[in-house]
């Protein structure tokens, strides 16, 4: 998981990645810094980007990403929220919901499938 003060690199990535996982964090947060270990083991499963933003260093992510305390662990697919977890994480639940993410293909547009009946 990549620490950065850059939250339009973070922002750029949820726009070009399938997948991209934020953790949000203060630096005084004792659940930040139990949870933080917990989600790197878990994440050195996939193959997915990752980004840690400290808001106290970036206070920005608090109004960017709607968010009111912390941790906060948000999940991005296909450049859409598709899952939240703040304060009270459930790393299961987070591994459940990449695991199904990444075994996502790809399903083809409207026009691929129209295209190929044409074709045939």
């Amino acid at each position: 998981m990549k620490k950065t003060t850059q939250l339009s690199e973070a922002l750029q990535r949820i726009d070009t990645e399938d997948t991209i996982v934020l953790f949000l964090s203060m630096p005084h947060c004792s659940v930040c810094h139990a949870i933080e270990p917990r989600l790197q083991k878990l994440l050195s499963s996939f193959d997915l980007p990752a980004f840690h933003l400290d808001a106290h260093e970036v206070p920005e992510v608090a109004s960017t990403f709607e968010v009111l305390t912390a941790p906060v662990i948000l999940i991005f697919h296909k450049g859409k929220e598709v899952a939240r977890q703040a304060r009270f994480i459930d790393l299961k639940k987070i591994e459940s919901l990449l695991t199904q993410l990444t075994q996502i293909t790809d399903a083809p547009s409207y026009e691929e499938i129209f295209n190929r009946k044409k074709d045939q």
